[in-house]
């Protein structure tokens, strides 16, 4: 008898350790297996009606896998991003679920770019936002008083994120023309400069198959303004009001994510406006938080697709 598996995917053993480990264990206890996979081991077959997709030489078929869940796949070449989507196009055609297979196929890589666009056409509250491709739309402008009638300080966030370790805030106009001078002109398109909130928190909203399941408040700790738990941020339970639920299952189903964090930020007078939206987050400070099992019902996702 062949048994079913769920097949994980990371760039290497150590990316998400937490969290394919948690599935794993998840999985174990109601009987299931669990096939960690690199991205480097995949391999394909491709011939007219026979294309097929290999783990270690080992083809995947809608006999032996019961569904793909993907972790990051970014690279600089975005072979693997190719490589996922290909698996994905494979294996869903053969009956494979694969967990967010609507968005990898709409976007190989879900920016914050991107994301402020599917935003805006779907009246998802943002955060004002600016972007700009040349120095000079910034430095032929800017005097000192505010940025583009914003009062310091502002925001700048790289579009891919990088779990917060690209956004910087500038209390200044001599500190956003230093930093805009020493910038290289072809990576400033890849900043969003945003209006700064200063409640220094905010909620993540998990979403599986749908759902909100639950909140996590993340607030910024010492002199630190982020508040993500990667970057020492505190985190407790947040009971989510039927505005934050709305908005979460609202964005998860308009980006077609059947699993993903939604970050939602407010402002003094408790207005609602989305961060951004993750489709591969990570959720050890979201169990820990809020005691809500993100592994096992990303586990009974699937097993109920199959």
């Amino acid at each position: 008898m062949i048994t079913k598996k769920i097949v994980t995917f990371t760039m290497s053993l150590r990316q998400s350790q937490f969290e394919v480990d948690r599935l794993e264990t998840e999985a174990k206890k109601l009987g299931l297996e669990v096939n960690r996979a690199l991205y480097k081991e995949l391999s394909f077959d491709l011939s007219d009606g026979e294309a097929k997709v290999f783990v270690r030489g080992e083809e995947l078929t809608a006999e032996n896998t019961m569904g793909l869940w993907f972790r990051v796949a970014g690279t600089r070449s975005g072979k693997y991003t190719e490589a996922r989507n290909l698996a994905i196009r494979i294996l869903e055609e053969k009956g494979v679920f694969c967990v967010n297979s609507k968005a990898y196929l709409g976007w190989t890589r879900m920016g914050k770019v991107a994301q402020h666009g599917v935003f805006l056409i779907n009246n998802i509250p943002i955060v004002p936002t600016k972007i700009f491709y040349r120095k000079d739309q910034i430095l032929d402008k800017l005097k000192g008083g505010s940025f583009f009638g914003w009062e310091y300080p502002v925001i700048a966030k790289h579009e891919r994120g990088f779990q917060g370790k690209s956004v910087r805030k500038f209390d200044s106009w001599k500190k956003v023309r230093r930093w805009v001078k020493k910038i290289n002109e072809k990576n400033l398109g890849m900043f969003l400069w945003q209006k700064y909130l200063p409640t220094r928190w905010d909620i993540r909203v998990v979403v599986v198959d749908g759902k909100a399941i639950g909140g996590m408040k993340r607030s910024a700790t010492g002199e630190e303004f982020r508040s993500n738990f990667s970057l020492g941020g505190e985190v407790e339970v947040w009971k989510l009001d039927n505005r934050e639920i709305e908005l979460s299952e609202k964005l998860a189903k308009v980006c077609g994510l059947d699993y993903g964090g939604v970050d939602i930020m407010k402002d003094e007078e408790g207005n609602n406006y989305i961060l951004e939206i993750n489709r591969q987050c990570q959720f050890q400070g979201f169990e820990k938080a809020t005691e809500i099992n993100v592994a096992r019902k990303v586990v009974e996702m699937i097993l109920s697709k199959n």
